[in-house]
Parts: structure tokens; C-alpha cells; sequence
């Protein structure tokens, strides 16, 4: 028997002197890579540093707003409830952000700074704790520095990692961006303005002119405007409420400029401007009518009219330097406010008119369950009074206002329309037989309207006004809509 052999195999491995060899490039490259792997983790800390802080100043701008507002409305309601709602918040106003020496630039906007790696940032004047908290972030303010109309001049940050950044304003207009569709000015310091008190720093705003309404005072703007520069602000007239008019797109022509600009999410429009000559693109040209449309009207609204006009006067400084003198309401018989000193203008919107009836009976006695008939034509609609005897149908003034309804009468003035009213089932216990013809005739925006002047229009009714039924009444008063007041008699 043949006996089995194993024929032995050649076993590879590492010499020592290859061991060492690797070794010692593994040790070079750590050397190399650790530091900037370190370098990236500390980079991407502080970008996240300085992201947060941009929140807290965002956060910051809308809440120094906020308090800004409360004073302006004591101020003027003549109220000390809320007259030191500013000091209150931000503590000790400054007309001037603190000197900054020192740090990295780690991102400019406007004239905004983020500054790292400062040594012994100035304090600011109040430690507030709940910035932080509501812009949604793990870090701290550590200081917050307000002027007068509440614009924030400094504010120093530390992350949860224990970077610290320092945000100063140098005193003109710069825009905190989080996100695409979220923006919010941070307010320039102005010239001069108070280090304290209650009442804005001198930012009381001017009277106005051209619009001579009183009251529906402008709420929740927060952007500002330079010499080049103005606004126009939305709002309702009754309620001031300018949430229906932000984010919106409008279109703006100003003589041969034809252009389109985005509301922001307080319905402010933030414009410039430029001379006559040498008139820049997307700009309002001085002393050039300018009108201002909407792409779609936000719905329970009336549009803006087409005649509506704004003249914005440009002065020359010298040198060809010029700046906004002053703003117009065109023929001075819109309903507007113009507020120079925060070169704002307001446009009052309307919601949409309507034609309102109430029916009582001879004591005064709300009447439901009453049912009306309107027709022109062969087109009827049918309106009940409720429990407060009431009932109301939308009156289009415009060819575009919003109504929203599938339902609604016009003036005589668009369609020269002749409607009959009539009562076709009456309160349970009442008369009926009540019948009228009438016309709706538009009455364009009056020469001073009141901040509640809700009525455009005016019924003109042409038959007999009383019966055996009992009778109607025509009502045109100021804050409400043209009324048919109809009186049953008992049975």
C-alpha cells in the first residue's frame, strides 16, 4: 500500500518590517484626518449656532413689534394699560446697537452681522428667557438690545454646544430669511431715536392726508422703508384686520413700469422708487400716476377700483440724490391714509356690500320666518329673516369683487336691473302683501368717508311705502348697509 503524502504549502503573512511600514502611514493620515474631521464637526456646529440665532432674531423682530404696537395703541387711545409694554419686554431702550470689537464675520445680511468667536460681548440690555424657547430652539439668549420703535439693535446667543453668536445691526435695513417663503425685516434704527420712554421713540406717525379716515388704525406691520423706499399697507376699514391681503400678488403700474410684487405676511408692500428721469425697472416713478391691481381678490371682498391713484413726489437733494417728499391719494377721494414720517400708505378694503332687510312688527317686535322674493326678470332668489328678523343678499359693485356666492343683485349703474321685492309668505299671524319695485345705484367712495362707512350704494324704491300689510322703510346709515325695513301688521 502506497502510503499518502502531504505536500507542504508556502504560509504568506506580514514581515515586522511591513507591520511597522503600515503602521506608520496609518498614524500619518490620522494625523491628517482627525484635525479636520474635528474641523468639519465644529464647522457644521457653528453654522447650526448661527442658524438658531437668526431664529431668535426673527423671533425677536415680530415680538419687539408686538410691544411696539401696544404702545402706539395707548398712546394714542390715551390709556396707560400697556403703555410700557416695550420696557416691560425688552427693559432699558438704546438709540444705538453696543460697539462689538473683535470675532469672525460668519454671515452678513443687509447690514446685519453674525459674529463668532467674540471676546467679552457688551451686555445687552435685558436676559431674556423665552426668546429662545419661542423661536423653537435648545440654546440661550444671553442678552437682547431694543431701541425705542422696538427694533432689535443686538442680541447674543449660545447654542446648546456652548457657541456663542453675536448678532449687531449697523443701522440699516436687513432681512432675516428662514426658509423660502418666510421673511421678516429687521428694522433699521432711525436717527435720533428716544433711548426710552413709552411713547416710540418720536415714531408716533404723522396725520393723515388725502383719506381723512380716522379710525381703523394699522396693525402688524413690522417693515420699514428707507428715503428711496415707501409701503403700501392693506387692511379691512371696519375691522383692520390685513390677514385676507398678505401674501398676495398684486400688479403695479407706474407710468411706462409694469410689474408684479408679492404682499408679505402682514400686508405690506415694500416699493422703491426713482426719479422721472432715468427711471430704474420694477420701480414707482416719482410724480408718475401709479395704480395698484390685484391678481385675485381675496374672497368677501370688494376689488380695488381701477381708478384708484397714487402719486408718489420724488425731491431732488442735489448731486442727483433724491429722495420721497411726499405721497398722494390722486384726487384725494379714496379711502386711504397716509403716514409720512413711516412713509406708509394705507388702503382701506371694503368687504362686500349687501342689501340687508329687517322686519319687526308696528311694536318694534323681531319678526322670523318671513320670506321674500326678489326678482328681475325671470331670475328670482328668495331670502328668509332669521330670529333677529333679518336677512341679507350680497350687492356686486364691481365686476370683479369676490362674492363667493351663487346668489346677488347689481347696481343700475352696471345693468341698468329694475328688481321687485316682494313679502310671498308673511310671519305666522301677519298680513301679508307687501311689494316693491326698486333700483340699486352705485355711490362712488365719498369724498371723506368714515373709518365704518360700509355703504356704497343706495336703494331707490318707487312704489307705495305702507298698506294694508303695514309698511317699509328705506335705513342709510353710516357702518351699516342699505336696509328695507318692512313693518307687519297683525292679523
Amino acid at each position: 500500500m502506497t502510503g499518502l503524502k502531504r505536500t507542504p504549502r508556502s504560509r504568506g503573512g506580514f514581515t515586522l518590517v511591513e507591520l511597522i511600514v503600515v503602521l506608520v502611514i496609518l498614524g500619518v493620515l490620522a494625523a491628517f484626518a482627525v484635525p479636520a474631521l474635528t474641523g468639519y464637526i465644529d464647522s457644521a456646529k457653528e453654522k447650526q449656532a448661527v442658524s438658531e440665532t437668526q431664529a431668535c432674531v426673527m423671533t425677536a423682530t415680530r415680538q419687539g413689534a408686538q410691544k411696539y404696537a401696544l404702545v402706539q395703541n395707548a398712546s394714542v387711545a390715551g390709556k396707560a394699560e400697556n403703555a410700557a409694554a416695550l420696557t416691560n419686554w425688552a427693559g432699558t431702550l438704546k438709540a444705538n446697537a453696543p460697539e462689538v470689537t473683535g470675532g469672525k464675520v460668519a454671515l452678513t445680511e443687509g447690514s446685519g452681522q453674525y459674529l463668532l468667536h467674540v471676546n467679552d460681548p457688551p451686555e445687552g440690555s435685558t436676559a431674556t428667557t423665552t426668546i429662545a424657547a419661542d423661536a423653537g430652539v435648545k440654546g440661550t439668549v444671553q442678552g437682547m438690545t431694543c431701541n425705542a420703535s422696538g427694533q432689535v439693535l443686538y442680541l447674543v446667543y449660545t447654542s446648546a454646544d456652548g457657541i456663542q453668536v453675536v448678532y449687531t445691526n449697523a443701522g440699516t435695513t436687513a432681512s432675516v430669511n428662514i426658509g423660502s417663503d418666510e421673511a421678516v425685516v429687521v428694522p433699521t434704527p432711525k436717527p435720533g431715536s428716544s433711548s426710552g420712554g413709552t411713547t416710540g421713540g418720536g415714531e408716533t406717525g404723522g396725520g393723515s392726508t388725502g383719506g381723512g379716515i380716522s379710525g381703523g388704525s394699522t396693525t402688524g406691520s413690522t417693515v420699514t422703508a428707507n428715503e428711496k423706499q415707501f409701503i403700501i399697507h392693506l387692511q379691512d376699514v371696519k375691522t383692520a384686520n390685513y390677514k385676507p391681503f398678505a401674501k398676495k400678488k398684486y400688479h403695479i403700474q407706474s407710468d411706462t413700469n409694469s410689474f408684479y410684487v408679492d404682499s408679505d405676511a402682514n400686508g405690506d408692500i415694500l416699493l422703491n422708487i426713482s426719479p422721472q428721469e432715468n427711471p430704474l425697472d420694477n420701480t414707482v416713478i416719482g410724480d408718475k400716476p401709479t395704480t395698484i391691481t390685484e391678481v385675485e381678490v381675496p374672497d368677501g371682498y370688494q376689488v380695488i377700483p381701477s381708478s384708484t391713484v397714487i402719486y408718489i413726489n420724488v425731491r431732488n437733494k442735489g448731486n442727483n440724490d433724491y429722495c420721497l417728499n411726499s405721497m398722494q391719494d390722486g384726487v384725494n377721494n379714496y379711502p386711504f391714509t397716509i403716514d409720512m414720517p413711516k412713509r406708509r400708505l394705507t388702503i382701506m378694503r371694503f368687504p362686500i356690500a349687501k342689501l340687508n332687510l329687517r322686519v319687526t312688527d308696528p311694536d318694534g317686535k323681531t319678526l322670523s320666518g318671513a320670506t321674500f322674493a326678489i326678482t328681475s326678470g325671470s331670475d328670482t332668489v328668495q331670502l328668509t329673516s332669521d330670529s333677529n328678523g333679518k336677512c341679507s343678499i350680497p350687492v356686486k359693485l364691481h365686476d370683479e369683487d369676490n362674492i363667493g356666492d351663487s346668489a346677488f343683485l347689481t347696481t343700475g349703474d352696471q345693468t341698468g336691473q329694475t328688481y321687485v321685492i316682494k313679502e310671498i309668505r308673511p310671519p305666522e299671524g301677519y298680513k301679508e302683501g307687501f311689494t316693491c319695485s326698486f333700483h340699486l345705484y352705485y355711490k362712488p367712495y365719498p369724498a371723506t368717508p368714515t373709518p365704518h362707512n360700509t355703504t356704497w350704494f343706495r336703494i331707490d324704491a318707487f312704489t307705495v311705502n305702507s298698506g294694508e300689510w303695514g309698511e317699509y322703510k328705506l335705513e342709510s346709515t353710516v357702518g351699516e348697509n342699505d336696509t328695507f325695513y318692512v313693518i307687519n301688521k297683525k292679523l
